[in-house]
């Protein structure tokens, strides 16, 4: 009987050490560079999708987060970076603001998505 629990015990034992393995290179997160020219991309952005210039547009940039969504899925495993942008647009008559957050996802200085929520990846 204790030559079964001590085979047990040490097959427990061996089952936990070869089940938790050192993390490999390839587990690594890599992180492409914080981008540093997002506020003219955004800008340049809005202004080549928005119909038209709006006077009344105010954009608000955030600064650069580490973002979590993989950024090369046929080149590589890599993360960037979101930044979050408030878009502001008035009423005519300045009373009503109109606010619509957006999401962009950077790697390095190319924006790679937009979304509308964090949460989701591009």
């Amino acid at each position: 009987m204790i030559r079964i629990a001590s085979a047990a015990l040490a097959a427990c034992l061996i089952a936990g050490c070869t089940s938790s393995r050192p993390p490999l290179p390839t587990d690594a997160v890599v992180r492409t560079t914080a981008p540093r020219n997002h506020e003219s991309a955004i800008t340049n952005y809005f202004d080549a999708t928005v119909r038209g210039l709006d006077p009344n547009r105010e954009l608000v940039i955030g600064t650069p987060q580490r973002g979590a969504c993989p950024m090369g899925a046929n080149t590589g495993g890599y993360v960037g970076w979101v930044v979050p942008v408030e878009y502001k647009t008035r009423a005519k008559d300045s009373s009503t603001v109109t606010v619509t957050s957006y999401f962009f996802w950077f790697s390095e200085e190319v924006i790679r998505g937009v979304t509308r929520r964090m949460e989701l990846c591009p």
